[in-house]
């Protein structure tokens, strides 16, 4: 006689939530396989041919639907609690917790794009019986922030990186890592300038612009530091008086500093630029301009401006995309902004341009050689001598 295929009756509610444990990525695996026995059930599969699709034994399964009769879905699923000394919470469960911590709350239906702890606190504790880790949900808020802690894990903070998209990074690195590197052989043993046999000279500056600077007027003056009050009372409202764009570059044998003051960083504005530096060096020596990918540096109109020059006045070394690290003027621009352009309160654009000349100034009074040293070890000096 052949045996009678068991079915088991659900409500619909159980139904779904069952199919929904066995979609959801981060439960347990046994409450999963549990899940999947009842809705074979359901289906009338016998108890072997559910026990080998699941590669689970035959009493796995009867266990599994005789609970779900006793009790329903609850019992079925989910172990019962034991008496005494709280369950330690297992490897499983802890993996659990980092899974849920390492995806975004909005991928998991909340609003939210980074987690609170507060937060994941509270979805951990709600969640935590169905993804089959009932200890959790007693779990207080100060141990796991020490357990994520623990494990370096910090879901409630941004780090940003960037994307290498440029496909020439490397070559374009170590052309201008190989300028460095002719600049740094320019001095003798007392950092002394080597004045070339020939007499031409070399010029390189590493350059760039820095713009949008505003100039903010206060609407209120400020009150200066007292004996009472030993900082600057500034009220909350300003006045925008528009903005200005700073064209630098620093002169990497001397450490001069060369602005250029504009509403615009346009290519007439860079033209305009290159023609101090023409200005600034003697006739038959070569400027060498450190710069990024900027449309201006690269326009119809400074390749025209450049071609009514002698060929080889001006040589541009481009750095690579999304590589500004590598051109040492952002130091001097991040010194700037920390030194003078910091809380700055003028009344108008021509105030603001006059204070980033008189800053300039001060600074080529006791100009600062810049150095670079980043992996200049890995660059071969009779390879620098040779261009």
């Amino acid at each position: 006689m052949s045996k009678v295929t068991t079915r088991i009756l659900l409500f619909d509610d159980d139904k779904e939530y069952l199919k929904s444990l066995v979609r959801n990525r981060t439960i347990q695996a046994q409450i999963v396989d549990r899940s999947r026995i009842l809705l074979s059930k359901l289906e009338g599969k016998a108890d072997k041919t559910v026990a080998d699709g699941l590669g689970i034994s035959v009493n796995t399964v009867r266990r599994c639907v005789s609970r779900y009769n006793e009790g329903g879905v609850k019992l079925a699923l989910f172990d019962d609690d034991r008496s005494g000394r709280p369950v330690e919470i297992t490897d499983d469960a802890k993996a659990w917790i980092i899974s849920v911590a390492c995806q975004k709350p909005c991928d998991l239906g909340y609003s939210a794009e980074l987690w609170t702890l507060t937060n994941l606190h509270k979805h951990i504790q709600a969640h935590a019986e169905e993804a089959g880790f009932p200890r959790l949900k007693t779990v207080t808020k100060p141990w796991l922030q020490k357990y994520l802690k623990s494990m370096d894990v910090k879901p409630f903070k941004i780090k940003y990186y960037l994307e290498r998209k440029d496909p020439d990074f490397d070559k374009k690195m170590h052309d201008v890592l190989l300028v460095y590197k002719q600049v740094e052989m320019q001095f003798d043993e007392n950092g002394e300038i080597i004045m070339p046999a020939d007499g031409v000279m070399i010029h390189t500056l590493s350059y760039d612009e820095k713009p949008g600077i505003q100039a903010i007027a206060n609407k209120y003056p400020d009150r200066n530091p007292t004996e009472e009050h030993g900082f600057v009372s500034r009220d909350y409202e300003y006045v925008r008086k528009g903005t200005l764009s700073l064209l630098a570059g620093i002169d990497l044998l001397t450490g001069e500093a060369i602005p250029l003051v504009s509403d615009t960083h346009k290519s007439a504005d860079f033209i305009e630029f290159l023609k101090i530096l023409d200005q600034k060096y003697p006739e038959g020596d070569t400027i060498r301009l450190i710069l990024d990918n900027h449309s201006a540096h690269t326009s119809k109109e400074t390749k025209k401006y450049l071609a009514t020059l002698p060929e080889g006045r001006f040589e541009f070394v481009f750095t690579p995309t999304h590589s500004s690290w590598l051109n040492m003027i952002e130091s001097f621009f991040s010194k700037m902004t920390k030194q003078m352009l910091k809380g700055i309160r003028v009344n108008s654009k021509e105030e603001l341009s006059a204070r980033i000349y008189q800053y300039f100034e001060k600074i080529n009074a006791d100009p600062v050689v810049y150095h670079w040293t980043y992996k200049m070890d890995e660059i071969n000096a009779d390879e620098a001598s040779r261009i």
